[in-house]
């Protein structure tokens, strides 16, 4: 019984640190998505229009400094 609960007890380890990784990495992803979003738009914005490069371009060049300067931002 006493390896059945020193097992159950690695298992429960495990699980939770696997937890914390996989909320780690979505927490991670969900601060890339405004930028990606707005890269995302430009690169449509440059392929389907292109009379509008310079407006895929300043589009851009916004979601880049806004998703760097963001990061560089000390945590609330």
């Amino acid at each position: 019984m006493e390896r059945f609960l020193l097992l159950w007890d690695e298992i429960d380890d495990w699980t939770g640190a696997g937890r914390h990784l996989v909320a780690a990495a979505a927490a991670e992803l969900a601060a890339y998505s405004g930028p990606l979003l707005s890269a995302g738009s430009a690169l449509a914005l440059w392929f389907f229009m292109p009379h509008s490069h310079i407006n895929a371009a300043l589009l851009g060049l916004t979601a880049t400094l806004w998703g760097g300067y963001r990061k560089s931002l000390p945590d609330a």
